[in-house]
């Protein structure tokens, strides 16, 4: 509320009613998010979305339980003009400012597909050691990570798997594809000494809450493309050191024939039109084009106006 995001409240709490047993908060009269049709969960979604990334990202202390039930669309409008309410804040998580920054850092690799950049960022958060086989776990991301970036949910995630694995033929190919998915799943148990964080596991479980709100909306969505434009803005406007080398990278690393190495201008309004909300992508729409300026998006000068 105090940040501005537009749509989204929470309920007053009235601290001279409260008990240390008792909370005492305003009543909010809507409809449970479960409960309404996907058009409507569609349009919720992105405000939600946005109140989330804010929390993670900006705030640094979250709502790990955004289930559906928590999440209410308000019969009427609040005064200020919002249209929904953020339910029970019982369960809520801190993540500090440098791992906010090697988040943001992360998802732009991920969305990247830039695997090799995304170990630098697991090491950072300690989810992989310094000596850990960058050899094979990279071929493990792109094979783990990449039906996950194409969004979709568990059902597209599996037949992303199968299609990688070779197992949508016949029975002696639906072997041998499980034998090598096993094989994979092997390696990363026995010889990739990865773990996880403690705020991560409570991380992980609201987001996956949300992308399941969010699928019954839109069941192509996925979480790391939808949250771009808010990392672009990120990269744009702040100017912490983590954020800024991740900026330079976008900004002047090397892809494909280009060996150039001054600042790329196509990079930068690329990234403008990524901030606001209009994303160019490749390999079939799954990842974002740094490259790329979208036909129907910012110019030059709107673009400057926005930066």
């Amino acid at each position: 509320i105090e940040a501005g995001i537009k749509g989204i409240t929470v309920p007053k709490v009235y601290e001279d009613m409260c008990t240390r047993r008792v909370l005492v908060s305003e009543w909010m009269d809507g409809v449970k998010l479960s409960q309404c049709p996907p058009d409507e969960i569609r349009e919720i979604t992105a405000v939600a979305q946005e109140a989330f990334l804010y929390q993670l990202f900006d705030l640094g202390f979250f709502h790990a339980d955004p289930h559906p039930g928590n999440i209410l669309k308000l019969n009427e409008p609040t005064p200020e003009g919002h249209t929904v309410a953020l339910l029970d804040c019982g369960l809520m998580a801190s993540i500090d400012r440098e791992d906010q920054d090697y988040m943001i850092s992360a998802v732009i690799h991920l969305a990247n597909k830039d695997y090799a950049s995304l170990v630098d960022d697991f090491i950072r958060l300690k989810i992989l050691p310094t000596d850990c086989d960058r050899a094979t776990i990279i071929p493990l991301m792109d094979k783990a990570l990449s039906p996950y970036v194409k969004g979709g949910g568990a059902k597209k995630y599996e037949a992303e798997l199968k299609k990688m694995y070779g197992m949508e033929e016949d029975i002696s190919s639906q072997a041998g594809g499980f034998a090598s998915m096993t094989q994979d799943a092997l390696t990363v148990l026995n010889d990739v000494p990865f773990s996880i964080p403690p705020y991560f596991a409570i991380l992980g479980r609201a987001i996956v809450t949300l992308e399941g709100i969010a699928l019954t909306g839109n069941e192509d969505y996925g979480i790391i493309m939808e949250s771009y434009p808010y990392i672009a803005r990120k990269l744009l406007a702040e100017n912490r050191p983590e954020i800024q080398q991740a900026l330079q990278e976008v900004l002047f690393s090397v892809t494909g024939g280009d060996s150039s190495n001054g600042l790329k201008f196509t990079r930068l309004l690329a990234l403008l039109n990524n901030a606001s909300g209009s994303v160019g992508t490749k390999e079939g729409a799954s990842f974002v084009d740094l490259d790329a300026i979208p036909e129907d998006g910012l110019g030059l000068a709107d673009g400057v106006k926005l930066l």
